[in-house]
């Protein structure tokens, strides 16, 4: 069952979110996706957390100015090793091939980085709309089922689906596989809205 929320609660909810904690966001809109995944990020660098944003729907430079506006201060923490924005060809379709072991090896060597430099965790998110570009659904929906509900390494990952780019794909039977990876499902946008998976 949905549970109806205000955005202030979906924002707060994210706020809060702890290592391990592996979550689906479906929006519509950009903004909206910005609205949650910055306010997502921000806390935790607030917290003394690093951040990792995998760009594929933007590039990282719109991301950085994106977060910028927001009130996110990209520079200083770039240069201190907190923040990074990465182009998806980098991290997700490395020579237009995906590679699943690869990228939770990307993830748990930024884990370890982090911990070294003396953050107290990792918040990552990304933007998925690569895998659906490149044909690569069937690898998406392994990869998710192989970071599962719960995260294996204790980062804190929110992963970002434009909900027409999914219905678009196959619809309800993506939907359900996508949604039984995650602990927990947001819905972003004017029907905002949360799932938590038993």
């Amino acid at each position: 069952m949905i549970e109806r929320l205000e955005k202030s609660e979906i924002l707060e909810f994210v706020k809060r979110m702890k290592a391990k904690d592996h979550a689906i966001m479906f929006y519509s809109k950009p903004e909206d996706k910005r609205q949650v995944l910055f306010t997502y990020l921000k806390a935790g660098l607030a917290q003394g957390e690093a951040a990792a944003y995998v760009a594929s729907e933007e590039t990282p430079s719109q991301i950085k100015q994106a977060m910028k506006r927001f009130g996110i201060d990209v520079d200083r923490f770039e240069t201190s090793g907190a923040l990074h924005v990465i182009d998806y060809k980098d991290w997700y379709i490395i020579g237009s091939k995906f590679d699943m072991a690869k990228t939770i090896k990307l993830w748990k060597k930024l884990y370890d980085e982090a911990i070294d430099k003396g953050f107290k965790g990792l918040r990552v998110t990304g933007e998925t709309t690569c895998f659906f570009k490149h044909g690569r659904v069937k690898e998406l929906v392994k990869y998710e089922k192989a970071l599962h509900k719960v995260l294996e390494f204790p980062m804190t990952a929110i992963c970002a689906y434009d909900a027409d780019v999914v219905a678009k794909e196959d619809g309800g039977k993506l939907y359900l596989n996508l949604i039984k990876a995650h602990g927990t499902v947001i819905f972003a946008g004017p029907e905002a809205g949360l799932v938590k998976n038993p």
